[in-house]
């Protein structure tokens, strides 16, 4: 994995959040990391929800990382082509309802250490995804974020596979998260 990303740097000042459901208190969010892959460093929007629920072993409060949120009910269409393959290949019955969080890439493949937080993905991306989330847990207790009413499924989904390259960047920001993935996504193989 000597080629593998590695998130090196959060820009907490680029966190942005918005109420996604109340029924089961939900907040989504956009956060901005530096990432080195083996062409450079470039900065990458990921995507990331909190709940108050603790279902499937989660912690109130944390932040957990997500590849979008699902608009239509069945198969993954709504996606890319790439995180499509992905979801169809690490959920359930490859499909889901309007308004799933995609989350099943960070909780897919056998978790051997019992220490480890699920939702974090069980490779070596682990330990960064989950600072992020506890990064992201903190600065939302502060209020430290910018409230943006209108992020909903669609901005959040756009902005995660965007054709636009950030200023700096070499590779656009759907090529950089999918870059991300593709890595996460090939080390629940082994």
């Amino acid at each position: 994995m000597n080629n593998s990303p590695c998130i090196t740097e959060i820009h907490k000042n680029s966190f942005c959040a918005n109420i996604y459901s109340m029924k089961h208190f939900r907040m989504i969010g956009l956060i901005e990391v530096s990432i080195s892959y083996s062409d450079g460093v470039e900065r990458v929007t990921l995507a990331y929800y909190s709940s108050s629920g603790t279902n499937n072993g989660k912690i109130k409060g944390l932040w957990y990382p997500i590849l979008g949120i699902k608009t239509n009910t069945g198969f993954f269409t709504e996606f890319t082509d790439y995180l499509n393959f992905v979801l169809t290949n690490t959920t359930d019955g490859s499909s889901a309802e309007e308004g799933w969080l995609a989350k099943s890439l960070f909780f897919f493949s056998d978790f051997i250490d019992d220490s480890k937080i699920m939702g974090f993905s069980n490779g070596t991306h682990y330990e960064a995804l989950l600072e992020i989330g506890k990064t992201l847990k903190d600065l939302y207790e502060k209020n430290e974020f910018c409230q943006i009413n209108f992020l909903d499924a669609n901005l959040l989904n756009k902005t995660l596979s965007s054709p636009l390259t950030y200023r700096g960047n070499k590779h656009s920001q759907k090529e950089n998260f999918e870059r991300l993935i593709q890595d996460i996504f090939l080390q629940t193989q082994y």
